[in-house]
């Protein structure tokens, strides 16, 4: 009876066997085969980078190249009798050695006393040390000898994934070679090679999926793949990629920072809620928050560099509107609160509180301890207590006394009043109302500019039970393309910086980045072609109202000097009248005469 044969794992079967197949090294293999070329090839090499990127890969056809019986050569055949045995693991004289269980100064006097033995079977002994750091300091140094003069014959291959761990005299007797994490779209184009090579097909969008999710490792990769093509069979498209690695990390990640630009702190609960119920490491979800914070900060900050992001080709354009949403301040700030949390993760027992408390800070600037949360509360409290509350211009303009809330209307509509945070964050209905009338409902967090044209249109929602915001805000780019098809380039580029806010099923309310009220009015002007597209794609035609968001950023916290010297000086009569409210006293007909 045939035996049965065990199923190998793809990243070993379709283990790079020639320098031609080692992919995004080229640095490496181009040094390595023109060394052998001019017979300059180097005793010890030291391989750093991170996982999956080939060192141990190459450190074998580097064996090859010296053992081939054609060789030593640049381009081992890889039939012989030396390179079948070399890459089935069965050389005598190739040596790998696991330092995390084999880093013992035993261990090390060992391969010491067994290097100047003459090679058993091939041309010349190779010795390679996967993870080298985990050596000791005694092994290292027992070493050291052997590494500066090897016996001839004699080669070395330090592999690791943390150089910085070497010891300097190590590192100094080794040529070092840096492998560099794999693009996605070298990732990609070798899933859908193999998967072809194995009679299958994956969609393009599926292999880019995988080949983020690898973050720049081909054995990660294949390993997907291997699992993806279990779950599929021979087809792996989105929908098997998203059952086995769930939601994809982009889309999760631009949905938390849209929920941040509009400080709707209850979506950051619920996405964090799904990612525990998907069984994902909240800490890994922090690093990856991070990762797509510091992208959107280099594209505010610096334009044009799409070469500095690790990203696919299109999805620049996708960060380059959604950092349109926050000011630089507002993005350097939500880092670094996740990085403080971050560094709580490492202590804590639930990375989950502290992810959360990073994000309602984030959402929500009055929670913030920092001097931004405490000059926060101190304008709320000014709200609160109507403080220098100023009358409106004859243009229809109503500004309170800190001067951080406007409200624009018509020149013939009566002003609006200026709303306290009670009521702007009262209930959770949207904006509502005739914007003729002295009564509006404001119910989302902390707007400082509120910008409405005084039209109020016809609600025809269509099937309002099934729109809701998050559904709102993935479609949010297929309204932007679908602007563009029709021509409407201004309200695609006003909307652009937009972030759906609330919506109740008649009324949609867009939140825009601080300083865009000219961007608003575009907006407003044109709000009957928005309900037009929103009727084309959604089957709503809601009121539009826009919001422009208050300026989040850090800043310094004002002292009590300056506080009072910001206050006029209070007249005797004001004076006077605020002892007696202090202490109750009563003023008495004498002390009221001179001399007293």
């Amino acid at each position: 009876m045939a035996e049965d044969k065990q199923h190998q794992a793809l990243y070993r079967r379709y283990r790079p066997q020639t320098p031609a197949e080692v992919l995004g090294q080229d640095h490496v293999v181009r040094a390595l085969t023109g060394a052998i070329r001019e017979n300059r090839l180097h005793h010890a090499f030291l391989f750093c980078g991170p996982r999956g990127t080939g060192k141990t890969s190459t450190a074998r056809i580097l064996a090859k190249m010296v053992n081939c019986e054609q060789g030593p050569t640049a381009e081992p055949c890889g039939v012989c009798t030396q390179c079948v045995a070399i890459r089935e693991g069965q050389h005598l004289d190739v040596v790998e050695i696991d330092a995390a269980s084999h880093g013992g100064v035993e261990d090390a006097r060992e391969l010491r006393e067994r290097a100047p033995t003459a090679p058993a079977m091939g041309r010349e002994k190779v010795y390679i040390i996967d993870e080298a750091q985990r050596l000791s300091r005694e092994a290292f140094d027992a070493l050291l000898k052997v590494f500066e003069e090897p016996p001839v014959g004699v080669r070395f291959v330090l592999a690791t994934t943390e150089p910085h761990k070497m010891p300097a005299t190590i590192v100094g007797r080794c040529q070092r070679f840096d492998f560099r994490r794999l693009t996605m779209e070298t990732l990609a184009a070798q899933l859908r090679a193999i998967t072809t090579a194995e009679g299958g097909t994956i969609t393009d969008s599926a292999a880019l999926a995988i080949a983020r999710q690898a973050e720049g490792s081909s054995r990660d990769a294949l390993s997907l793949l291997d699992q993806a093509s279990v779950m599929g069979g021979e087809t792996i498209d989105d929908a098997v990629v998203q059952s086995l690695l769930g939601a994809p990390r982009g889309e999760v990640q631009h949905e938390l920072a849209d929920a941040v630009a509009v400080g709707d702190a209850r979506t950051t609960f619920e996405i964090v809620n799904r990612l525990v119920q998907d069984g994902q490491d909240l800490r890994n979800v922090t690093a990856e928050a991070l990762a797509h914070f510091r992208d959107l900060l280099l594209v505010k900050t610096a334009p044009g560099q799409d070469d500095l992001l690790d990203i696919q080709a299109d999805g620049y354009e996708q960060l380059r509107v959604q950092a349109e949403k926050f000011t630089p301040g507002e993005i350097a700030r939500v880092i670094s609160l996740l990085l403080a949390a971050q560094n709580d993760m490492r202590w804590t027992t639930s990375p989950r509180l502290s992810l959360e408390l990073a994000l309602v800070r984030a959402t929500i600037p009055e929670t913030d301890p920092n001097p931004a949360g405490v000059v926060a509360r101190l304008e709320r409290l000014e709200r609160l207590a109507n403080l220098d509350v100023a009358s409106a211009s004859s243009a229809g303009v109503s500004v309170g006394g800190t001067s951080d809330e406007v409200v624009v209307g018509s020149p013939d509509e009566a002003p609006l009043p200026v709303l306290a945070p009670s009521e702007l964050r009262s209930s959770e209905s949207p904006l509502t109302g005739d914007p003729a009338s002295d009564e509006v409902e404001v119910p989302t967090a902390e707007p400082s500019t509120t910008v409405e044209t005084g039209v109020q249109t016809q609600v025809h929602a269509a099937d309002a039970g099934s729109v809701d915001v998050a559904m709102l805000r993935r479609g949010w780019p297929g309204l932007l393309e679908h602007l563009q098809s029709t021509r409407q380039m201004i309200l695609k580029a006003s909307l652009e910086s937009s972030t759906v806010a609330t919506y109740d099923g008649d009324t949609l309310e867009l939140a825009f980045p601080p300083a865009k009220t000219f961007t608003v009015e575009k907006v407003m002007g044109k709000a009957g072609e928005l309900q037009q597209a929103l009727a084309d794609l959604f089957g709503i035609r809601p009121t539009i109202v826009c919001v422009v968001r208050e300026a989040r950023d850090t800043v310094e916290e004002p002292t009590l000097l300056e506080i009072v010297d910001d206050e006029d000086p209070p007249s005797d009569e004001e004076a006077l009248r605020r002892v007696k409210e202090m202490f109750g006293a009563q003023v008495t007909a004498d002390a009221s005469e001179p001399g007293d």
